[in-house]
């Protein structure tokens, strides 16, 4: 990941972190909910290769799924799909909260998913299930365990727009599919009591960020909490409007691109929300995209997003103000993750000229 010569992101990181993860591949770092540090390698098994860094005595020990107790289901769903005779694959573990498999068997190749709690899952995957599109679908359930809370969907073909974007195979016309797919998820009924993201949740997401960032790194930038409460500002100051469908960690990894036909993927969140919630979301991964070394022309591919959901919702005056608060929770949440040295601080300016409209933004937001 790291040339010879190129030092480490972690060591930026405040002590004991800095001092542990020396000589490792780390990718991601986050607070252990029993204490200390839990650390992501790249050097194992994808997206499960979780240590434990205690904050007392600073030595890393190795976790192991089966072991999570705040997740049982997951060795039984392990235990089930070996007595099957099933390929099975552990794709993602997020310690203590979710895990995410791949089943290869008689039936074919499915997905599924276990979380530690249901906070109504079902319905999220359910709603756009029978919506009509001819060019969006989602994953069909094919099976819930409300008591074991584990998810079972079918396997979606296609090329994620991530994998497209960083292999160089933009095309503007991106912008226009995903322009039609936020159209078609903001199009879809709701019921009265479908779960909700409110601006203030919005709020209290990035509020609790901003401490995590200044215990994370040794040298922050002094510049996060003021950004901080300006991005507060101009959402509180947003005028109410009809909440619409919203997916709610919209960005370019779950959008699977097959022909002429498309899926939206990871549905966990799906919630009534600020009509430029999901627009600002995918506009801000596309900057980030580009700042991450894409060869990707992302302002090409972001200027039809933002015109046809101006046109459509009316919402050229809070669109700065939800781009800019995915530029900031990216800001905060890459304190914690590899990145190239500049990254923060070139998503904290981007933060800035979103909320003005300025720099990179004029002529989008």
């Amino acid at each position: 990941m790291n040339s010879e010569n190129e030092v480490s992101w972690t060591e930026g990181l405040k002590e004991p972190l800095k001092c542990a993860t020396r000589g490792g591949r780390w990718v991601r770092i986050e607070e252990h909910r029993g204490g200390g540090w839990i650390l992501l390698s790249d050097e194992g098994a994808g997206d499960v290769d979780w240590w434990h860094l205690p904050e007392e005595n600073g030595t890393l020990t190795p976790l192991d799924p089966l072991d999570d107790a705040r997740l049982p289901e997951l060795r039984r769903t392990v235990t089930e799909a070996l007595r099957r005779s099933d390929k099975i694959e552990l794709l993602a573990w997020r310690v203590g909260s979710r895990a995410i498999f791949r089943f290869d068997g008689d039936g074919g190749p499915r997905m599924a998913k276990v979380y530690r709690k249901d906070r109504d899952v079902l319905r999220r995957w359910e709603l756009l299930a029978n919506t009509d599109s001819d060019e969006w679908s989602v994953p069909r359930v094919l099976d819930w365990k409300p008591k074991r809370k584990r998810l079972e969907i079918e396997f979606c073909a296609g090329t994620s727009l991530n994998a497209r974007w960083l292999g160089g195979s933009a095309d503007p016309e991106d912008g226009a599919r995903v322009a039609r797919l936020l159209a078609w998820l903001q199009e879809t009924p709701m019921p009265a009591d479908f779960p909700a993201h409110p601006i203030s949740e919005e709020i209290r997401v990035l509020s609790e960020r901003v401490p995590v960032f200044y215990r994370t790194l040794e040298n922050p930038s002094p510049r996060a909490t003021p950004l901080f409460e300006r991005v507060r500002a101009e959402l509180e100051a947003l005028p109410e409007v009809e909440p619409v469908l919203c997916h709610r960690d919209f960005h370019d990894k779950q959008v699977l691109i097959d022909g002429d036909r498309g899926t939206l993927i990871d549905l966990d969140l799906a919630a009534a929300g600020h009509p430029a919630l999901d627009v600002g979301n995918i506009l801000a991964h596309l900057r980030l995209r580009q700042l991450k070394g894409a060869d990707l022309n992302w302002a090409v591919v972001a200027r039809p997003i933002a015109e046809r959901a101006k046109l459509d919702r009316g919402i050229e005056d809070s669109l700065r103000a939800w781009t800019a608060s995915t530029l900031m929770r990216l800001a905060l949440i890459y304190a914690r993750r590899y990145r190239k040295p500049g990254l923060i601080d070139a998503l904290l300016d981007s933060t800035e000229a979103a909320l003005d409209g300025t720099g990179e933004w004029e002529g989008i937001l």
